[in-house]
């Protein structure tokens, strides 16, 4: 096999792994009102992030983020779940889960657009380890 059907091959099944319904949680947290809604994922680009993962070396790892999500559904800020020795790892990372995500915005009681935070996690799984 060839070192791009290796790739390939790779790719295809860290898709399947993202694509794939997951026991991984997810979760959203709003204000507390009885009525409440916290805001909806409505996109990820596991493509995108899958790739910026392997360039960073992150193989076969399931990474939990939180998102803070404004009133019109963009995301703001980023936490990731682990630390990381280099602060670009943190950077990119953020940058990609916040460029390829798209969200409906969290809801107050009376059905008003407020701000809120989703909780998350993406599994990264390989079957080879990429070279450097």
């Amino acid at each position: 096999m060839t070192k791009a059907s290796l790739v390939g091959v790779g790719l295809g099944a860290a898709l399947i792994v993202a694509g794939a319904p997951s026991p991984l949680r997810a979760e959203a947290d709003t204000p507390a009102t009885q009525e409440a809604q916290a805001p909806e994922l409505v996109e990820i680009d596991y493509k995108t992030l899958y790739r910026r993962m392997m360039r960073l070396g992150m193989v076969s790892q399931v990474l939990g983020y939180t998102l803070a999500v404004d009133e019109a559904g963009k995301p703001t800020d980023c936490e990731l779940s682990r630390k990381f020795r280099s602060p670009y790892t943190v950077k990119t990372l953020c940058q990609d889960l916040m460029a390829t995500t798209t969200f409906e915005p969290a809801r107050d009681g009376q059905g008003n657009a407020v701000a809120g935070s989703y909780k998350g996690e993406v599994e990264i799984a390989s079957f080879f380890q990429p070279s450097r």
